[in-house]
């Protein structure tokens, strides 16, 4: 079980937050914000397994004593995961509970550097948007209400908590506020943008910053990558473990012919071509067709970069070097921020089942405009 201790790239963070568990000067409630792959897991349960830790000889926790052991299973009485579900045919809720068995055997596998897509694929959700219910909290309120196992420490994780919807928040606000004694908080988003303002009152934000590529490559190599994979995934994950190992299995020549095909199609302002384009992007079904929309902003970003002679900066593969190039020139400040706008707010419409062929013909009429736009 060492894959689900690590905190790769993340020892100064875990370093601080063990001496506040010792000094006994922990916050009751911690957010830890950035993308999951980065470690933010790991160290919640780095930082639980140290409270339960029954030795108290060493700063270290064991890993011989029974608290330890249970957490070597993730099946330790006094840690609790929340985490998105969908509700399961035939059930009236959303919990947590129903899907732990996949969530443990995520871990147990994976180790605790994944992201929503890779739990997404676990459950088999298809197109269902995963969430965290009001049930869910009220079976959070009830845990935390009972005695802690050898009168220890309680400790909840929620993690993706920018899926709470908002009747969840707000019916944990006052736990969160005055939690039960020694129960300690861990929340984890991917940003505060899409959590209430009075969630962040309530914690201390802790921002998780992005893996360094030495570290990064050397986890990569340890999984068996080749240089030219570890040269690809490092320079494109932007420090994220997670969305590295994906990049490792993950192969984008169908996405990046898709979209030069569709910016050549926008830029001859060919309609009929766009409108048969529309009803390939309707058939990927609503997950293929946001990771496309999320494919189609980084190559955007990555042309306005490209653009403006930073050169080094630019996170492309060789495959995409040559296309960017040349493209560069027709994404500039004139038209950038309204592209992304526009690819923002596409993404949106899909993630609310808005009907794909319409959404992509509209964009589709967007781009025709904003690649013709002066600088």
């Amino acid at each position: 079980m060492e894959a689900v201790r690590e905190a790769i790239g993340q020892e100064v963070l875990a370093a601080r937050l063990a001496e506040h568990s010792a000094k006994g000067t922990l916050a009751h409630a911690m957010l830890f914000t950035g993308p999951p792959g980065r470690g933010g897991l790991a160290l919640a349960l780095n930082l639980a397994r140290r409270l339960h830790c029954t030795d108290r000889a060493s700063s270290e926790p064991c890993g011989a004593c029974p608290s330890c052991q249970q957490h070597d299973q993730l099946q330790h009485p006094d840690l609790h995961f929340t985490f998105p579900v969908v509700k399961p045919a035939g059930k009236d809720k959303a919990l947590s509970a129903d899907q732990l068995g996949t969530w443990r055997s995520l871990l147990r596998e994976v180790g605790p550097h994944f992201d929503m897509e890779d739990l997404r694929d676990r459950m088999a959700v298809g197109n269902k948007q995963p969430f965290i219910s009001v049930h869910e909290a009220a079976d959070i309120l009830r845990r935390l209400s009972l005695t802690a196992h050898a009168g220890g420490w309680k400790v909840q994780i929620i993690w993706g908590a920018q899926w709470m919807r908002t009747d969840t928040a707000n019916k944990l606000l006052k736990v969160i506020e005055e939690p039960p004694q020694k129960t300690v908080f861990i929340l984890l988003a991917d940003s505060t943008e899409n959590l209430l303002a009075t969630i962040l009152s309530r914690t201390q934000i802790i921002p998780i910053p992005p893996v360094q590529e030495e570290q990064l490559g050397a986890w990569l190599r340890g999984l068996g990558a080749a240089d030219e994979q570890v040269s690809d995934a490092v320079s494109l994950s932007e420090g994220d473990l997670a969305r590295a190992r994906r990049l490792l299995r993950e192969d984008t020549a169908g996405e990046f012919a898709m979209f030069v095909e569709w910016m050549r199609t926008a830029f001859a302002r060919d309609g009929r071509k766009a409108s048969n384009l529309a009803d390939n992007f309707h058939d990927l079904g609503r997950e293929q067709q946001k990771q496309f929309l999320s494919y189609a902003l980084h190559m955007a970003r990555q042309c306005i970069v490209g653009n403006y002679g930073a050169a080094g900066a630019v996170r492309l593969r060789a495959s995409e070097r040559g296309f960017a190039e040349k493209f560069s020139p027709y994404i500039h400040h004139g038209n950038i921020v309204d592209m992304q706008e526009e690819l923002e707010k596409a993404s949106r419409d899909v993630a609310g089942n808005v009907y794909g062929r319409t959404v992509f013909l509209d964009l589709s009429m967007r781009m025709m405009e904003l690649l013709h736009r002066p600088r």
